[in-house]
């Protein structure tokens, strides 16, 4: 098995996964946060498909044949499989996440692009090893076109997971918050089954679908992208008022350019203590148009209390001061 090679699929995961993050642009997830996910697909949802796997692929084996049960087992069986271990890992950083705002008033796991960072971190470590397990099976060209023509197929799989658990704060009926996470599981599944079959059927043309899916995914990024920029619009628009944020400041938070331009003339002036405050500012005033937007959807009372917290945090960035309006 070639080193480098290895190392170049395992910096393509890498690279792939700070790409999803970095296209998060108004409320980027961290990485305490993100990488144990990855490590997650890397290591337990490996083992845990590959055992099942394993078992269900001998059984199936006695009753129909070692061929038909390869067949069987790569479409009905491990996306099933492997999409619930992949999940568990998405509903456990849910969980985590849930008690972190709760203690902070930060949002770490809610909405489309959330869910779909988480999904894509534990799949891009679930595919690095499952490829790695191909390769030592199958040898260097089934790696190479595996990881070339299919780094991104079990992200797209398991982001569908990763948005139906985000999309659990923005609903307000407790019923959707069950639905919508079964529904993205079970479009995980069925994505992964489909994708399997065409690839034992018509080989190639599997990779095909993938590429229209992702293209599907990046009409609905760029749809989600554009309703968080209203919101923080939107939900930030009294707070000048309040003296929570200037207005200055409401003018750039909801441009991803014009704070990054904001930004980087801080830096190049020298001002890296005003530059790493304004990070800090800015973030809290998004977490702060989040949070009163999912007010209105749900635990409200958690949610007010989140609101608090968030504008406190603002006031103790600034020393304490509150702005007056328009300034």
């Amino acid at each position: 098995m070639s080193v480098s090679l290895v190392g170049g699929a395992i910096l393509q995961a890498v690279v792939y996964l700070l790409f999803i993050r970095a296209i998060d642009l108004y409320e980027r997830e961290e990485f305490k946060y993100v990488i144990p996910v990855f490590v997650w697909g890397f290591s337990v949802a490996v083992v845990v498909s590959l055992f099942f796997n394993t078992l269900l692929d001998f059984a199936l084996s006695v009753v129909v044949g070692v061929q038909k049960a390869d067949v069987l087992t790569a479409i009905f069986v491990a996306p099933v499989v492997e999409e619930c271990a992949k999940g568990l890992a998405l509903l456990l950083a849910f969980a985590v996440a849930s008690v972190v705002s709760l203690r902070r008033g930060e949002l770490e796991f809610s909405g489309v692009m959330d869910g779909i960072v988480y999904g894509s971190a534990v799949a891009f470590g679930f595919s690095i090893a499952e490829d790695l397990l191909y390769y030592a099976q199958f040898g260097e060209e089934t790696f190479l076109v595996r990881r070339i023509f299919g780094g991104f197929a079990h992200a797209a799989f398991t982001s569908l997971t990763g948005i139906g658990i985000g999309l659990i704060p923005w609903v307000r009926w407790r019923i959707l918050k069950v639905l919508l996470p079964l529904l993205g599981l079970m479009g995980a599944i069925g994505l992964h089954a489909t994708f399997n079959f065409v690839g034992t059927v018509y080989g190639p043309l599997a990779y095909l679908e993938e590429f229209f899916v992702l293209l599907l995914y990046l009409i609905v990024i760029v749809i989600w992208l554009a309703i968080e920029r209203w919101t923080i619009r939107k939900e930030l628009f009294d707070e000048v008022a309040r003296g929570t944020i200037s207005a200055r400041e409401y003018a750039i938070l909801p441009t991803y350019f014009a704070r990054s331009f904001y930004y980087l003339g801080l830096l190049f002036t020298g001002r890296i203590n005003e530059w790493r405050r304004a990070h800090k500012i800015h973030e809290a005033a998004v977490n702060l148009a989040f949070t009163k937007r999912l007010s209105y959807y749900s635990h409200a009372a958690s949610q007010q209390r989140r609101i608090q917290i968030l504008r406190s945090r603002i006031g103790e960035l600034r020393g304490g001061r509150t702005l007056q309006f328009g300034s």
